[in-house]
């Protein structure tokens, strides 16, 4: 129905908190796992239960990750102000905190995308140090995430159905947690703040109560750095904050041990604890609804911070909808009227551009430093020769196109390049066409048709009545969504 429907994708899209004061005396410690005990087996293990209890855990100990995140980090910020302004993204929040930041991805079966800002340029000496541990610091995240997974998924298989999720691909679905993670695009943010000079409440709520709608984030504690020394020593940060399981809000302390922590998303409603089989014993995972306040000390004091969200697979099927979460993550950007880019992977604005880089030219554009002269497409900044940069003198549209001539996901690692796109070509009649059981026809051969030298690309929508429904109902429920987002 469509009462079922909206449920649905309301459940599967965002998770509001509402605000309340972060103010409190509570102090929530994390509990501790050892990287080298990721490997092994544990019958009384610990990482389950402070996941179902508390939503997250610190990894301990990581070989050589300690000397390389805080070489890596003390440079971050140095870095990001020899760039300038135009090489680096910029958020001002309303507590007046500016937030810079670094986007890239690691993609599955590719492997770790360069930072786009660090590309083709001759570096500082703070940007050739922070560049210099990076590959490290990237590696060693990624290898804690994989033995995560695996142990989490070891720990709790017994108790969830196969598969996990089915995709839109025959043949091809994600049988256990570690297929999910292995799947899906890990979202990378390193990110510097700090306090306009302006600023007169040194205490206020940076960014908002909220839940990230990824599977679960890696990120390494907020560190405190000079703006003026580079060499000065880092020291933990105050002021990020969780609401705990009986709904009170709690300061997390942090340690020196604590080298990346594990927090839960609310993915883990969507295809984690929804999948359980009947057994008392299952223990659903927490999502962690969390907060940051900026408590800056010193004038030259800047908060730096780094965060792997882990997305679902662009190809994995929500349940009973019929579309992609690729798929809904797209539609999601494309019904945006605001200018504001919307989260998918995270509810809150501390992660919306790291979703937006993934859709729309001018998230890459500003985040991943696309020029003018360049569309993001096939996830990187590609070069637009004289006819590509003249499309609109023809009616046409610049987008991303695939080898069959259709519009794709800029975002999707599939060959696909920059092309005039005809957008007001007509529906091609597909009655004909063999459904795949998901609202996709497979009549149309794809193949677009050259004009004035260029390719234009016909239209992607089709006549097909139940994926013309789902398509309807989204853009509807995330019209109503930001209505009442605005009234709340």
């Amino acid at each position: 129905s469509i009462f079922t429907m909206k449920l649905l994708l309301s459940s599967s899209l965002f998770s509001i908190i509402t605000a309340s004061s972060l103010s409190t005396d509570r102090v929530a410690n994390p509990s501790r796992i050892a990287f080298d005990a990721l490997g092994g087996i544990d019958n009384d293990s610990l990482l389950v239960k402070a996941l179902a209890t508390d939503g997250f855990v610190s990894v301990t100990n990581i070989p050589g990750f300690k000397q390389s995140k805080r070489s890596l980090m003390s440079n971050l910020h140095s870095c990001m102000m020899d760039l300038g302004d135009n090489a680096v993204a910029a958020h001002y929040f309303d507590d007046g905190t500016i937030r810079r930041s670094f986007a890239t991805t690691t993609l599955p079966e590719v492997g770790a995308q360069p930072i786009k800002s660090l590309e083709d340029i001759e570096l500082s000496e703070h940007c050739q140090s922070f560049q210099g541990e990076l590959s490290s610091f990237r590696s060693s995240v990624e290898m804690a995430t994989k033995l995560f997974s695996q142990k989490l998924s070891t720990e709790m298989g017994a108790y969830l159905q196969t598969p996990l999720m089915a995709s839109n691909v025959d043949g091809v679905v994600f049988d256990s947690i570690t297929e999910v993670v292995a799947g899906g695009e890990h979202l990378e943010h390193f990110h510097s703040y700090q306090k306009d000079s302006t600023s007169e409440d040194a205490e206020a709520t940076t960014i908002e109560l909220h839940t990230d709608q990824g599977f679960f984030i890696a990120f390494t504690p907020g560190l405190i750095a000079s703006s003026q020394d580079p060499t000065k020593q880092l020291k933990l940060s105050d002021g990020f904050y969780v609401q705990d399981r009986y709904g009170e809000n709690a300061s997390v302390k942090f340690s020196e041990e604590d080298d990346l922590v594990f927090m839960i998303g609310d993915g883990a409603n969507q295809y984690i604890n929804n999948n359980f089989v009947d057994s008392k014993d299952a223990k659903p995972l927490r999502a962690t609804p969390h907060a940051l306040s900026f408590p800056q000390i010193d004038s030259s004091d800047v908060r730096v911070w780094y965060g792997l969200m882990v997305l679902p697979p662009n190809n994995a099927l929500l349940r009973n909808i019929g579309l992609t979460h690729g798929e809904v993550r797209e539609a999601l950007m494309d019904t945006s009227t605001s200018g504001e880019s919307i989260s998918i992977g995270c509810s809150s604005q501390d992660m919306k551009a790291v979703i937006h880089t993934s859709r729309h030219l001018s998230g890459p554009s500003v985040v991943l430093n696309c020029t003018s002269d360049e569309l993001f497409c096939w996830y990187r900044c590609q070069p637009l020769d004289d006819e590509l940069k003249t499309c609109a003198d023809r009616s046409l549209s610049l987008e991303c196109v695939d080898s069959q001539g259709q519009k794709t996901d800029p975002a999707q690692h599939n060959g696909a390049a920059p092309a005039c796109y005809n957008s007001t070509a007509m529906l091609h009649d597909d009655t004909h066409d063999e459904d795949d059981g998901h609202g996709h026809g497979h009549g149309d051969d794809g193949h677009g048709h050259e004009l004035m030298g260029t390719k234009a690309a016909n239209t992607g929508f089709r006549k097909t009545g139940g994926n013309l429904f789902a398509w309807s109902l989204l853009t509807s429920y995330i019209i109503i969504s930001n209505i009442l987002t605005v009234v709340g």
